[in-house]
């Protein structure tokens, strides 16, 4: 491809181009620093403590955030947790190891290494992965960020068992009238052989805020690889995982919200509309009032979910005035 004053003929040939390339670099770009060839060898090999710093402060990453959970059986990572404590550390390379950065927590925080389990938002990371390979342009992994952000989590005192939930207005998460977060909801406990479905539930029932008596559990258990398993009803609250095998053959729990009391009387825990005119929501009612799209109702929100959250020209109008 030829070339005319050191621009590629299609790319740079136009003369404002060149124009703005040569006021771009009109000035120094780089300077050089020797020593005198004269001075004596020692001095010859002094080295600026400047670019030592500046050498050291390139090779290292920027403090890395990392948030502990609170100790305690449940172990779910989403919008809802809480993290009591969050330290920052320094001095990382990202050629380490997360087994390296494991240390460091555990020096830091004068705690065993064991108790110190690195994971992301939805992604658990093993002690041979590099601290370079835990970046992902895509979010949702909880690899978005760089420097990495961390959660650690305890030692699993027993096992888990993972308690899965359909989408549903139950656990939608509204904000001033507006949907934040509608899918299904993904909840880890850690329990013993010995923890009974009653203590089930109420791990369930502080994670969801649906009473532990609405809660309908069912277990997938699969005994062999050679089958897809079978699903089986925890009914009995004071029978332990141990009486129905969780603890060696379960695959995940399924939730599901009681519909009926024992009665078989309908549970209206949400508002409606009758003859006698508007039923607000009981008292401690779990699904967001936001999630009723009647704008009718005495109730509503003021903010339409509907409506855009702003309009351009009554933006600009209003930066004007």
């Amino acid at each position: 491809m030829a070339t005319t004053g050191g621009f590629a003929e299609g790319t740079f040939n136009d003369e404002e181009a060149q124009k703005a390339l040569l006021e771009k670099f009109k000035d120094t770009q780089h300077f050089l620093n020797y020593k005198d060839p004269k001075l004596p060898p020692p001095q010859m090999l002094d080295v600026d403590e400047r670019q030592l710093v500046s050498a050291k402060d390139s090779e290292l990453l920027k403090p890395i955030r990392v948030r502990f959970i609170e100790d305690g059986p449940d172990r779910t990572i989403d919008s809802k947790t809480e993290f009591p404590k969050a330290i920052e550390v320094t001095g990382v390379s990202g050629q380490e190891t997360i087994r390296d950065l494991r240390r460091k927590i555990a020096a830091a925080e004068k705690m065993p290494v064991e108790e110190v389990n690195l994971f992301c938002a939805e992604t658990n990371v093993d002690d041979k992965t590099v601290i370079t390979e835990c970046y992902a342009d895509w979010m949702g992994f909880g690899l978005e960020d760089w420097p990495p952000r961390f959660i650690v989590k305890p030692s699993v005192k027993g096992f888990e068992i993972h308690v899965n939930a359909r989408p549903g207005r139950d656990f939608a998460e509204w904000d001033k009238g507006r949907l934040l977060n509608y899918g299904s909801t993904h909840m880890i406990f850690d329990v013993l052989p010995g923890t009974t479905v009653k203590e089930l539930k109420n791990c369930v029932a502080v994670r969801t805020r649906v009473p532990a008596s609405r809660c309908l559990l069912t277990a997938h258990v699969r005994k062999s690889l050679n089958t897809l398993g079978e699903w089986v009803e925890l009914i009995d609250d004071k029978k332990t995982m141990a009486d129905y095998e969780l603890d060696k053959y379960c695959v995940c729990v399924h939730f599901e919200k009681r519909q009926f009391d024992e009665n078989g009387d309908y549970i209206f825990d949400d508002a409606f509309w009758d003859e006698q005119g508007y039923h607000s929501q009981p008292a401690g009612c779990f699904i967001a009032q936001d999630s009723l799209s009647d704008r009718t109702r005495p109730d509503a929100n003021s903010l339409d979910p509907n409506l855009p959250l702003s309009i351009v020209s009554d933006r600009r109008a209003a930066e004007r005035n």
